[in-house]
Parts: structure tokens; sequence; C-alpha cells
């Protein structure tokens, strides 16, 4: 476990899990309904963030699931797993809590269980600028666009990337 301030970043137990997915779902709600509607973005949580994709996943050996925790409180979620180098398929700050130094403890986080000159990407929706901003001040840098973002084609998205480096 890492501290970080008040802030606590640890694999998830089974218990937390289902916290990471309501708050990972929440956060999809805020941020994505309006750039991709409603609709879409709650037929996407059902069929991708469903319980038991949640609960299959935290335990792959080879993934990393991370919660940012609060106390006992869920307040933050990374998950990735390795994919032309190491994928981060998602991280999620409770959105009441963004811009409260979260997110970047989870990237560390990330950065520290993996090799140094992994690469490590992500794809982030376009029209999610802050997510863009987020990880331009965290370390990585725009690569080209892709329209499968997280594997869900027809999505446009831009890739961000970068180079595990020890410090």
């Amino acid at each position: 476990m890492a501290m970080t301030g008040a802030i606590e970043i640890a694999n998830a137990s089974a218990g937390q899990v289902e916290d990471a997915r309501q708050l990972f779902n929440e956060s999809w709600i805020k941020t994505y309904s309006p750039i991709i509607g409603d609709e879409t973005t709650r037929e996407l949580i059902a069929k991708k963030h469903a319980a038991e994709v949640f609960a299959r996943q935290a335990l792959e050996p080879d993934h990393i699931f991370l919660v940012a925790l609060d106390g006992d409180t869920v307040v933050g979620h990374v998950y990735g797993f390795p994919q032309d180098g190491f994928y981060i398929d998602r991280l999620h700050v409770k959105p009441t809590r963004k811009g409260q130094g979260i997110g970047r403890p989870l990237i560390d986080a990330v950065i520290a269980r993996r090799p140094h000159g992994e690469r490590l990407w992500l794809d982030v929706l376009l029209g999610n600028d802050q997510a863009m901003g987020f990880y331009g001040r965290v370390g990585f840098t725009r690569g080209g666009q892709t329209d499968a973002c997280g594997g869900l084609a027809g999505i446009p998205a831009v890739i961000y990337e970068m180079t595990v480096q020890r410090r």
C-alpha cells in the first residue's frame, strides 16, 4: 500500500471492487453522457462495466486493479493490463473529488508496478478535455487517434502514451 497524504492507494479487495465499479459508473455518466449521449453511455456501462466483468478483472494476475481510499471510502480507481506495452483501460475519480490530488497517485502507483522502459498508454474520448489536460500534466504525450476507444469501435479517441522511467 502507498500512502499519499490522506489518500491510500491499494490493490482492490473483493469488497472494494463493487465500490470501484459504482464510482466508475457514476463518473462515466457524468463525463460521457454529454459527449456520446446518455442512452449510449448507459448501454456501454451495462455491457462493458457489469459487476461480473469487474470481479473477473480484479482476479487477473497480470492486470492492475487499484483503488484510492480516503479512510474506508473508495474515491478513485485505475485498471490496466498488458497490451502493446501496458494499457490503462480506466482511471476515474469520484466526480465530487476531482482536482483533489487523487488521479496522479493512481498513475504513479501503476508506473511503480511496471518495468522500466515499458510503454504505458491509454485512449481518451474526443471531447473529454478535462482528462486530456490531466494526462498531459502527469507526463503522457499525445499520440495518434483511433476510432476504437477502449475497444469501443466507432467512438473516436486520442491515444496518450509514456515510457516508464524509474526516478
